[in-house]
C-alpha cells in the first residue's frame, strides 16, 4: 500500500507541472514563457534522448490544448461581458459557461494523463527526485509553480 502510494505521488507532480505549464502558458499569453519553463524542466530533469522527444511531443499536446482552450475562453468572456451588461444576470448561463470549462479541463486531462504517465516511467529515481525538490522549491517560496 506504501509503495502504490509513493508512486502515486511522483505522478500527481508529473500532471501538476503540466497543468502548471497550461495555466502560465494560458495567463502569460506568450510562447516564449512556456518554452523557458519547458527548457528548464528538461534541462534540471537532465532527460536522455527518449524523455526528450517524448516531453517535446506531450508538450506539443499542451499548446494544441491550450490554443483550443484560448479560442473557447474568448467566446466565454465575450458571453460573460454581454451578461454584465445586462439587466439581471442569467445565473443558468453562466454555470454552463463554467460546467463547459470544467469539462474542458478534465477532457484535457485525460488527453494528457496516458502521456504523462509514459514520461513518468522513464524517469530515473533520481530525475523523480530532482523533480519533487523543484517543484517544492518553488512552491516553498509561495510562487507555486508559475516561477
Amino acid at each position: 500500500m506504501k509503495h502504490v502510494a509513493m508512486l502515486k505521488k511522483p505522478l500527481i507532480w508529473m500532471s501538476s507541472i503540466f497543468f502548471a505549464l497550461t495555466l502560465v502558458a494560458c495567463r502569460h499569453g506568450e510562447e516564449g514563457r512556456m518554452d523557458y519553463l519547458a527548457e528548464k524542466v528538461s534541462d534540471k530533469l537532465e532527460f536522455n534522448q527518449q524523455q526528450d522527444e517524448q516531453w517535446k511531443q506531450l508538450l506539443g499536446d499542451v499548446k494544441q490544448i491550450r490554443d483550443s482552450m484560448r479560442e473557447k475562453h474568448e467566446s466565454t468572456r465575450t458571453m460573460v461581458i454581454e451578461e454584465l451588461k445586462s439587466d439581471q444576470l442569467d445565473e443558468a448561463k453562466l454555470l454552463m459557461a463554467l460546467e463547459q470549462h470544467q469539462q474542458t479541463i478534465n477532457e484535457s486531462f485525460r488527453t494528457l494523463l496516458p502521456k504523462i504517465n509514459e514520461l513518468h516511467a522513464t524517469l530515473t529515481p533520481e530525475q523523480k527526485d530532482k523533480l519533487v525538490a523543484w517543484l517544492e522549491k518553488h512552491h516553498e517560496r509561495g510562487n507555486g509553480f508559475m516561477h
